[in-house]
């Protein structure tokens, strides 16, 4: 009879610490916090006569700027702030479109990749198309398999701008010499950013032409000494669009745009 009233409490404190008290994890990670697009180097800082430089990172390369397009291809990128567990295995991405949601609200997700984890903070999409409304999640797994949704983000690329010249690599004794030009295809572009950088990333001239036709810019920016680099690009914008009915219970704003490749300039 002690036996089996011994036994019986045993068993009735197991099946209240359950998992637990082997040892296992159970806690889900902390939920990651997608950035949305936050603008684009070269927009005016609100109440300044400022403009904003997003690569403002040790890496010179990344433009800290949440979801946005890039340079190479139809990529999208997309930017989460720094996880807070230190104990995250991997991640799965997932994307859809809003034309997909409208068709089948049931059936409307695909993951596109599953990463490992080593504390990256952004994602490339090298397989996106444009003119597509995306939306973004990603999932992530602690090493026990416990997992953790993020919230959503939305990007829209169009048609990149095709830089014409200056050609890259091109050499020049005069800055105020350098005439730039370049084309847009597809007709989703309603305003053009030329951006010219030294090789610090530091923005020394912009230009946004009136004219959606003659992309035709001569250099008209501040003095630049010998032997300077100078890194230009050209950015494209579209229409926001903002969902006409809710998706998974949110109306989002969709922001578009592209971005050329970059090319590079020696001040001699």
């Amino acid at each position: 009879m002690r036996y089996l009233l011994i036994l019986s409490i045993g068993l009735l404190l197991f099946g209240c610490t359950g998992e637990e008290s082997l040892g296992v994890d159970t806690q889900n990670p902390r939920k990651p916090d997608l950035i949305p697009h936050l603008g684009d180097t070269g927009d005016y800082s609100p109440g300044t006569n400022d403009t904003l430089n997003y690569y403002n990172t040790i890496d010179l390369d990344f433009e800290n700027n949440g979801m946005d397009a890039v340079m190479e291809g139809d990529w999208l990128k997309i930017q989460w702030h720094r996880l807070e567990d230190s104990d995250i295995d991997y991640l799965q991405v997932y994307r859809f479109s809003a034309q997909d949601y409208y068709l089948d609200s049931l059936n409307f997700v695909q993951i596109i990749d599953t990463v490992d984890y080593n504390d990256q903070i952004s994602y490339i999409d090298q397989a996106a198309f444009i003119d597509k409304n995306y939306f973004y999640f990603i999932k992530v797994f602690d090493f026990a398999g416990n997992s953790t949704v993020s919230d959503t983000t939305s990007y829209k690329l169009i048609d990149k701008p095709y830089l014409i010249a200056p050609s890259d690599n091109y050499s020049s004794v005069n800055v105020n010499s350098l005439v730039f030009e370049w084309q847009q295809s597809g007709s989703d572009a309603i305003q053009h950013r030329l951006l010219v950088f030294n090789e610090n990333r530091e923005l020394i001239w912009q230009n946004t032409p009136l004219d959606l036709e003659d992309f035709i810019v001569p250099y008209n920016g501040p003095p630049v000494e010998p032997g300077t680099v100078l890194i230009w690009r050209v950015d494209s914008f579209g229409i926001s669009f903002t969902t006409p009915l809710p998706i998974e219970g949110n109306y989002y704003t969709i922001k578009s745009g592209a971005e050329s490749v970059e090319r590079y300039i020696f001040i001699e």
